[in-house]
This record gives C-alpha cells, sequence and structure tokens, in this order.
C-alpha cells in the first residue's frame, strides 16, 4: 500500500470518527479503542514501507514502539532515518499531518452539525 494511501484512510477514518463522535458520543467512545488499534496500524504500514524505501534497518523494539507510541515514536525514527538536511522539513511535515488528521475529525463533527 502506498504512503499516500495509508494517510489517505487514516484521514478518512479521522473524519468517520468526528462524525460518528459529534452525534453519538456514548457509542463512538466504544469504537474508539478499535480507531487506535487500526490507525496504529496503518502508522505502522507507512512505517514499514518508508523504512525500506530508505533502506533503513528495522528493529524489534521500534517496530513495536511505532505499534504502541506512534506519536512520540514516529518524530524519532524521522530523525534517525534522515539525513541532517532532511530532518527538519520530516518533523514539520509529520506536524501538519497532526494538524491534518485533527481537521479531519473536525471536518467529520461540523458535516454531522451540518446535517442535523
Amino acid at each position: 500500500m502506498s504512503h499516500q494511501r495509508v494517510v489517505l484512510l487514516i484521514m478518512l477514518l479521522m473524519a468517520g470518527t468526528g462524525l460518528l463522535d459529534a452525534g453519538h458520543a456514548d457509542d463512538a467512545a466504544q469504537v474508539h479503542p478499535v480507531v487506535g488499534a487500526v490507525v496504529s496500524y496503518l502508522c505502522f504500514l507507512w512505517y514499514r514501507g518508508d523504512s525500506d524505501a530508505r533502506g533503513f534497518p528495522r528493529s524489534r523494539w521500534l517496530s513495536v514502539a511505532v505499534v504502541a507510541f506512534t506519536v512520540a515514536t514516529i518524530p524519532y525514527y524521522l530523525v534517525r532515518s534522515r539525513r541532517e538536511g532532511e530532518r527538519g522539513q520530516a518533523l514539520m511535515t509529520y506536524a501538519a499531518y497532526l494538524a491534518a488528521a485533527a481537521f479531519a475529525v473536525w471536518v467529520g463533527m461540523a458535516i454531522h452539525i451540518g446535517l442535523a
């Protein structure tokens, strides 16, 4: 699966979560662990594809950390896997990705409010 497709799936999942949160907060709370597991798996797919493309050796512990602590571990991976001049841009791109994920949740909520 391509990097772009993984990111698109995560954004769609986040928008769907926002849509569900806005309408059925009690039901959404039961779905959050499943959504978290799916997002962690998709982030691992991205990490695996990126590390393969860069020839970065994946350790067992870093792979476990990417699944268990995705938000904190991806920046560590980005710094370790990028060359000197690429690190800042990679971290800024990741920050933009996190902002886009939060925005996707908001869009899902806004869609529900607009449809109600």
